[in-house]
């Protein structure tokens, strides 16, 4: 006969297994219903309340699961994981403080967490703190040379840092042990073009385009690299590819660069209507995660925002400002309109556009007449040669300020105003762009 302590555990157990089977088969509330039931058995359980978190946190829920970590963290305090679960909880809710204070508490229970000193690394280098991600990074290679993620953090922390002849060697050496590592490919295809090595590039991508033909993003680097069969404007594919798998963290990484877009266009809707009615039809075109909408919310009767990626449109949605989103491609939303609208803004989203004039064309159709138009492109301002854009080797298009205020012109724009602005930093290298002011004749 079972004794009343081994017949909770074997409840518990079943509970927990209850819980685990809801999970995998996605009856997300009965998981949850029967984690409740197993801390109704187990208070006192550091593990169950750990699993409990993880769960929340596989399933988004982050503030939950930041908070069931926390009360595991109460009943077991040098558990060594459920640190390190908690400090990642508090990186992605950008706390960085309390992160920090997790993962180096990690590595005091625990010195062998790999995991926990490479994602303290990733902290700090997204602080500027430059010096110590290094260094602990360091001491991670040394400790475990094969640990390739390290020398790919280490690559990005010198990236970021602007030093790009030291990224070189940790992208090669990091290549020599995983030859198909995606990050590393990829760094070492910036770090190549911010070295001007491009026939190295070049020869990066013709072999992994060889590789993987079908994969959209090395395709169109490859297009970039090679000059060959540049595409007018990005794929649908390309941009799916690039910004669904960092939707969550998209904002986060935005503010690492001093994004300035969203702020600029919003200066420029102030500047172009003098007044906020919240009596227009205001378009957002390429809305992202939906950092626009503050300073459009205020003038919009109705506010639309369109873009190609899902998942940044539940990013969106979550900011509870937009009246409709759609998924889909802008100029094809812009041609279909049956109805028009006052505004149409589209802050860094045509930088994955060459040709402007289907932009233009479609935009003028879904203004009335007299709206307004603003957008941002970045600049090309070398005078290398005479064409009006140009696809860099990062996978952005370039637009001469010649081209941009020609293009709007024949398509029946008045142009009001063209700046040049600073749209964000990258490698301590400030991104320059042409903020664009237009009224539809």
């Amino acid at each position: 006969m079972l004794t009343p302590t081994e017949l909770d555990h074997s409840l518990l157990s079943r509970r927990l297994d209850e819980a685990q089977r809801s999970i995998r088969e996605g009856r997300t509330s009965e998981a949850l219903a029967a984690f409740d039931r197993a801390v109704a058995l187990a208070p006192e359980n550091a593990d169950v309340h750990h699993r409990y978190g993880s769960v929340l946190y596989d399933l988004s829920r982050f503030e939950q699961a930041a908070t069931w970590y926390a009360r595991a963290l109460e009943l077991a305090p040098e558990s060594a994981g459920i640190h390190h679960d908690l400090a990642d909880t508090y990186f992605t809710l950008n706390r960085s403080e309390a992160a920090e204070q997790h993962y180096r508490r990690t590595v005091e229970l625990d010195p062998t967490r790999r995991d926990a000193t490479n994602n303290l690394a990733i902290l700090l280098s997204k602080r500027a703190e430059y010096g110590e991600a290094e260094t602990l990074l360091q001491q991670l290679i040394v400790a475990a040379p094969d640990f390739v993620q390290a020398r790919q953090n280490l690559a990005q922390v010198y990236v970021a840092a602007g030093r790009m002849h030291d990224a070189l060697p940790q992208c090669t050496a990091g290549l020599a042990i995983d030859p198909t590592n995606v990050g590393l490919r990829q760094l070492l295809g910036i770090v190549y073009g911010a070295l001007g090595r491009v026939t190295e590039a070049g020869e990066l991508y013709r072999a992994w385009h060889e590789e993987d033909p079908n994969n959209a993003q090395v395709r169109h680097h490859h297009a970039a690299h090679s000059g060959d069969a540049i595409p007018d404007v990005a794929s649908a594919d390309y941009v799916r590819e690039t910004f669904d798998p960092f939707a969550v963290d998209f904002e986060r990484k935005l503010a690492d660069l001093d994004y300035r877009a969203p702020t600029l266009v919003g200066n420029a809707l102030h500047l172009a209507l003098s007044a906020t009615s919240a009596q227009l039809r205001v378009a957002d075109a390429g809305c992202g995660t939906g950092l626009c909408a503050p300073f459009l919310r205020p003038f919009a009767r109705h506010l639309v925002g369109i873009d190609l990626s899902q998942r940044m449109l539940e990013q969106a949605a979550l900011k509870t400002l937009y009246d409709e989103l759609h998924e889909g491609e802008l100029v094809e939303f812009l041609a279909t309109c049956t109805t028009t609208f006052d505004v149409i803004v589209s802050a860094d989203t045509l930088c994955y556009f060459g040709v402007l004039d289907g932009f233009a064309q479609h935009a003028h159709h879904a203004l009335r007449a007299g709206g307004v138009l603003i957008f941002t492109v970045e600049a090309l301002t070398d005078d290398a040669d005479e064409t009006p854009w140009r696809l860099r080797a990062h996978g952005r298009y370039c637009h001469r300020r010649e081209y941009v205020e020609t293009t709007l012109s024949s398509h029946r724009f008045h142009v009001r105003s063209i700046e040049q602005v600073v749209l964000r930093t990258e490698a301590r290298t400030p991104v320059t762009g042409w903020l664009v002011i237009a009224v539809a004749g």
